[in-house]
């Protein structure tokens, strides 16, 4: 999986847009590409919109998010001045996969409880029944628009949208932590935190960086050099062994 970064100081024209996302599409026939885009292009009108009709996909940075579910909520309990262990936790996601599963697992073992709220509790059943039978950990999976979220005070929301969530009976000063997309209205009523936005920092002596590269969100660059289809294992361990931390959170 090789990286593609695009910067320049410039405003792009429609024409020259069209060429970049064209040639993006001949170079991914060769060989798995995926894009970066540089800050002074992210609202380049059109731009990310070209790039996609292809089928190409842009690094916005929040993929590696997911690896970081126990880290931000570790973050977020020392900005609050709380110790995670007293952290009532919910985990809104509907897709299922390694990494979800074993930030779950991670979870679990630190916080004071967890639920888990998805339309296909089946999915999760095997997960409540592992945590239990080897670690003695009791977690809830369910559904329960009126009652799953009443008593939470952190809410990790993975992959809801803002319809889905406004569904739910959400405690008005939880706070809510967005991994997949920034949400911006939760409910009229809400007076908790709506954290959509996440800095990070790491070893930079482990990448020979450029001037150009300086260009890039932090993020998106970070998960420009490891973002490609491997285990969670393998991808966990580069992360920690690059000393990747939350430095800030909005």
């Amino acid at each position: 999986m090789r990286t593609i970064y695009i910067t320049t100081k410039k405003e792009l024209k429609q024409r020259k847009i069209k060429k970049i996302a064209k040639k993006l599409y001949k170079i991914n026939k060769k060989e798995d590409i995926v894009v970066a885009i540089s800050k002074g292009l992210e609202k380049q009108e059109g731009l990310t919109d070209e790039i996609r009709s292809y089928g190409l996909r842009i690094l916005n940075g929040r993929w590696i998010l997911k690896f970081l579910i126990c880290d931000i909520l570790e973050f977020v309990s020392n900005e609050e001045e709380k110790d995670i262990k007293t952290k009532n936790v919910a985990i809104l996601v509907n897709n299922i996969d390694d990494v979800i599963i074993e930030q779950i697992k991670e979870v679990a073992k630190k916080v004071k409880g967890l639920k888990i709220i998805t339309k296909d509790i089946n999915r999760f059943s095997f997960l409540e029944q592992e945590l239990y039978l080897k670690y003695g950990i009791a977690i809830l999976v369910t559904n329960n628009k009126e009652k799953a979220l009443a008593n939470i005070d952190t809410i990790v929301n993975v992959d809801f949208n803002e319809d889905k969530i406004k569904k739910y009976k959400i405690n008005e000063f939880a706070t809510i932590i967005n991994i997949e997309q920034e949400l911006i209205e939760i409910d009229k009523n809400f007076e908790g935190k709506n954290i959509n936005k996440f800095e990070i920092e790491y070893n930079k002596e482990n990448y020979i960086e450029n001037e150009e590269y300086f260009e890039f969100d932090s993020n998106i660059l970070y998960e420009s050099y490891i973002y490609r289809k491997d285990t969670y294992k393998n991808i966990y361990k580069q992360i920690k062994n690059d000393g990747v931390k939350i430095k800030k959170i909005s």
